[in-house]
């Protein structure tokens, strides 16, 4: 289904070294079950369009000091003129851990993957950990990294209130390591994340360029990926745990809540294998807002989530909140790859976004300012 961290079939592209990427490797997937079928997509940078793909590709899987052939084998026609064809590589049962996979001989973007060792055969006894394991010599696989993004990170410009930015930083941590004896004596918390949100909205219109409002949301949780098959198109992720949310300020301008709250993330990859739509529903419920005690009127007890596009093309987000009386919110924000970067995470994006309703901000969270059309930038989508 997915690596360890909770980022949808999430991609990383490492720049081969010495020379420019003339073949770019790509995947709707970071997980795979050694001695399973792999599927991935090849596209050809610079080359004559009169010449198509091969059939076949000669690649390259390295996991530490080790480094072993495969043969990629084209599955379907060539697309996009001929720049571009999907490929399926058996991968090797001997093979697993964190695995960087590129082509032999040619100068490509290389494939971070988490490689699963193959489970024994029916009868058959697992083999001990040194059969499958590199040389005494190799240096040691590092595991997917702890610190990953959280929510859509942007800044995007607008007139809602003369000019102004909106402004959000998100990142989540996990705890511990997959492979520390913590986890090994107690499973149950490899999937504890700290995680963090910071969202502003910035007056550019007024002669300090002051924040007219800041929101700060760490929060604690359990994320757990429902397994699936490699090649399954459906990714589930579930995550539960406790947020605080504070504007930072104090007497009458003083805003905050603490919830616990539960969601679901479910993806389904289309036939083409980069589009894909999802679904999101997170509810919550109120342990102190004191502060404001009737913000439930207006950002209710819960939000439903929709996502679809493409990773390497457009893809549109919809939030929407109703609560007591049809008041609510209705959030749309619209991104386009700005940079050529097949399915990356880390991208530059072309962001617009519109809002309408209440409780944008904990300090207006029962007021409403109209529809707030918004154009920047984002880093995470």
């Amino acid at each position: 289904m997915r690596a360890s961290f909770p980022v949808l079939a999430a991609l990383v592209l490492l720049a081969a070294p010495g020379a420019r990427a003339e073949w770019l490797l790509a995947a709707p997937v970071t997980r795979v079950a050694a001695g399973a079928p792999f599927k991935l997509t090849v596209v050809r940078d610079t080359a004559d369009a009169a010449v198509a793909l091969p059939e076949r590709l000669e690649g390259v899987l390295e996991a530490g000091e080790r480094r072993v052939r495969v043969e990629l084998v084209a599955s379907d026609a060539p697309y996009d003129g001929a720049f571009r064809r999907d490929y399926i590589l058996e991968w090797p049962a001997e093979v697993s851990g964190v695995v960087v996979l590129e082509l032999a001989g040619q100068a490509s973007s290389r494939l971070l993957l988490a490689a699963e060792a193959a489970p024994p055969l029916p009868g058959e006894e697992a083999p001990p950990p040194a059969a499958a394991a590199p040389a005494p010599s190799a240096a040691p696989v590092r595991a997917p990294p702890a610190l990953t993004v959280n929510e859509p990170m942007y800044f995007l410009l607008g007139l809602d209130r003369d000019l102004s930015a909106h402004i959000q930083l998100s990142f989540k941590y996990r705890m511990f390591d997959p492979e520390s004896p913590v986890v090994e004596w107690l499973p149950f918390l490899h999937g504890l994340h700290f995680g963090y949100t910071q969202t502003a909205l910035w007056d550019l219109a007024s002669e300090s360029k002051p924040f007219h409002d800041t929101s700060y949301r760490p929060s604690l949780f359990y994320l757990w990926d429902l397994p699936s098959a490699p090649e399954s198109p459906h990714l589930v992720g579930v995550r539960a745990g406790y947020e605080h949310e504070s504007n930072g300020r104090d007497g009458e301008s003083s805003r905050s809540i603490d919830t616990l709250f539960a969601s679901v993330d479910w993806r389904y990859r289309l036939d083409d294998g980069h589009s894909y739509i999802g679904f999101t529903p997170k509810v919550w419920g109120y342990i102190d807002r004191a502060e404001n005690s009737d913000i439930y009127r207006y950002r209710s007890y819960g939000e439903l989530g929709v996502r679809f596009g493409r990773d390497d093309g457009w893809l549109a987000r919809v939030r929407l909140r109703r609560a007591m009386g049809g008041v609510g919110s209705t959030q749309l924000d619209l991104s386009y790859p700005l940079a050529r970067a097949i399915l990356s995470d880390t991208a530059a994006y072309l962001h617009m976004q519109v809002f309408d309703g209440y409780g944008e901000t904990l300090l207006d969270y029962n007021q409403s300012h109209g529809t707030q059309f918004r154009i920047g930038f984002s880093i995470q989508r």
